[in-house]
């Protein structure tokens, strides 16, 4: 399967979904193709209780899964909404994820696109911002990143990596143990470029509308 990242309008993505499965069923008869614009769950206390609350994970940003070539139809992809701006594209060129976001997509398509609560570790016992911490369930599994800020020592604000960009969680605190610190390792495939104008459609090109 290939994985790939489409960029549109936030708050638009379950349309561009819908009419992302219609232009691949028309372009690639019986293809498989899937895709998610991925939330996460998270609980939080408001209100002296607590709830649960769903929030985008990723606002602005589609997985897509599919064993065809999306980047083949590109264009007809881009027109087929005014509110979705294209694939995002690797530093070399290529459209595929690859790497780390690569594992990212299969995670959120192994989850059906909703992220549960993760655990964290924290490198210390000591909770304050800038600790470093590890992720050690969920969909997140195996992610570094480090504390942004702790509140009232029942959640913590971290932010980690992924998707080239560094996006901040709220997840549930348990220290489960300490670990070593390691040496940051980049990720060469996490380079992200918006799509480029000759990736677009002519400026006298109509849009079409769901």
């Amino acid at each position: 399967m290939n994985y790939y990242v489409l960029a549109c309008q936030s708050g638009r993505e379950e349309r561009n979904i819908r009419l992302l499965e219609k232009t691949v069923a028309r372009d690639y008869p019986g293809s498989y193709i899937a895709a998610y614009s991925p939330v996460r769950e998270s609980r939080e206390f408001c209100a002296k209780k607590w709830s649960v609350k769903v929030r985008p994970l990723l606002p602005g940003y589609i997985i897509a899964v599919c064993e065809k070539e999306l980047w083949r139809i590109q264009k007809d992809i881009f027109l087929m909404s005014d509110t979705n701006y294209g694939f995002l594209r690797n530093a070399d060129g290529s459209y595929e994820l690859k790497g780390s976001d690569e594992r990212f997509a299969m995670w959120v398509e192994t989850n059906l696109g909703y992220i549960k609560p993760s655990k964290v570790v924290l490198d210390k016992r000591k909770l304050s911002p800038n600790e470093k911490i590890k992720i050690i369930s969920g969909p997140l599994k195996d992610l570094n990143g480090k504390i942004v800020s702790v509140y009232k020592g029942v959640r913590v604000n971290v932010e980690v990596s992924f998707l080239g960009e560094v996006k901040r969680l709220t997840l549930p605190i348990d220290i489960v143990d300490t670990i070593e610190d390691e040496p940051a390792v980049a990720d060469k495939d996490s380079l992200f470029r918006a799509p480029d104008e000759e990736d677009a459609a002519p400026e006298s090109s109509e849009s079409s509308q769901e």
